[in-house]
């Protein structure tokens, strides 16, 4: 710790819980938006929660980079809200900060967007730099992907992954797994497989799923008519797990496994109970000063510290977000827990993902070495 400096003043608990265990920070550059998605996590905040800053100053967000870069961090994620409106319309201090996050040594940086910027954001020399393009679309035509986005949507995200693949970035598509992706179609197949069928042929590399649950969190107010039934995701999952494990894509699929019996818990409670919290192995860094492990907070009074006058400041007391975790021990996800009807099945990290191909978690983190059979 000593040996250690940093631009913030940073509470020693802090340090001492993150230090050389974390491995990734979310910059969650601005809460601005072209979008209002049904499933949004952060309409709590745009709607209850009148901060007077909806971005992190470029200023700050170096130094917060730099410091958490210092703690251990590689891998960089850049995202909003949406990030192609952070700072100023020409997008220069976007590109200002991916620079500086290469420079100062970040291995892997990568974006999040919603894929509807209407300029040439992607051919800007400093926005090149980004080792990653992720592209949100929840659907493989306009009828499912604009019923929570918007109309348009997919059309306008649908051309800028077409012109991020001609450009030569690598890109992958985040999706959301609502009830119309969990429909057959005319021939049985699952529209979901559709959705990784449509990913394939658009040139992309992965394609990464979210399943849309009532977790008991702030942000189920939001999930609408688009929450998806466990009993459901399960009898789909199991499918696509399946046909993932044969080859039968061509392109790599992340599939959200959420839940396991209590049997098969109890047999690899390493495995299933892997926690970011329990590993203080990233942090999301919010406009509003707050610092979060758990992206399942987002939106609510719960984190690990907060940020202001150039300091870090550990959260004491019950609104800390690990104060109701075993931290010593594996558990079923604590947060989801509390509040989701789970049945007979404990609920598991919603990025516990099987097979990841995740920069930071290659032979890095126990649960992805212990794969079962």
């Amino acid at each position: 710790m000593a040996n250690k400096t940093y631009n913030y003043d940073i509470s020693n608990k802090f340090i001492e819980y993150f230090d050389g265990r974390v491995k990734q920070v979310f910059f969650y550059t601005t809460e601005d938006c072209h979008l209002r998605c049904k499933q949004c996590l952060y309409k709590p905040n745009l709607f209850f929660q009148m901060n007077k800053r909806h971005e992190i100053p470029l200023n700050q967000m170096c130094e917060l980079a730099q410091d958490v870069y210092t703690l251990g961090a590689r891998k960089a994620t850049i995202m909003g809200g949406e990030p192609s409106k952070y700072g100023d319309c020409e997008h220069k201090d976007l590109g200002r900060f991916i620079r500086y996050l290469k420079e100062i040594g970040y291995a892997y940086v990568r974006m999040d967007t919603n894929g509807q910027f209407e300029d040439d954001m992607l051919n800007l020399p400093e926005i090149k730099k980004l080792d990653e393009v992720s592209f949100s679309i929840d659907g493989y035509c306009p009828t499912i992907n604009d019923f929570l986005r918007g109309a348009g949507a997919f059309d306008k995200c649908t051309k800028n992954i077409k012109r991020a693949v001609d450009l030569g970035y690598t890109v992958d598509i985040t999706s959301c797994i609502h009830p119309m992706l969990l429909q057959k179609d005319k021939k049985g197949q699952l529209e979901i497989e559709n959705m990784i069928l449509f990913a394939q042929d658009l040139g992309v590399r992965n394609i990464n799923f979210h399943v849309l649950f009532k977790h008991g969190f702030p942000m189920d107010t939001w999930t609408e008519d688009t929450a998806v039934k466990p009993e459901d995701w399960i009898v789909a999952r199991d499918i696509l797990a399946e046909k993932v494990a044969s080859g039968a894509y061509k392109i790599h699929v992340r599939i959200p496994y959420h839940f396991v019996t209590q049997k098969e818990f109890d047999a690899h409670p390493q495995y299933y109970g892997y926690c970011p919290a329990k590993l203080g192995e990233r942090l999301l860094i919010h406009p509003d000063g707050q610092i979060r492990i758990c992206s399942g907070l987002i939106s609510s009074k719960y984190c690990v510290a907060k940020y202001y006058d150039h300091k870090i400041v550990w959260e004491e007391g019950y609104t800390n977000e690990l104060s109701d975790h075993d931290l010593d021990n594996p558990t079923p996800c604590t947060n989801q827990s509390k509040g989701m009807k789970c049945g007979n099945y404990c609920p598991l990290c919603f990025s516990f993902k099987p097979y990841q191909r995740e920069y930071v978690w290659q032979n890095k983190l126990q649960w992805e070495q212990q794969h079962v059979k």
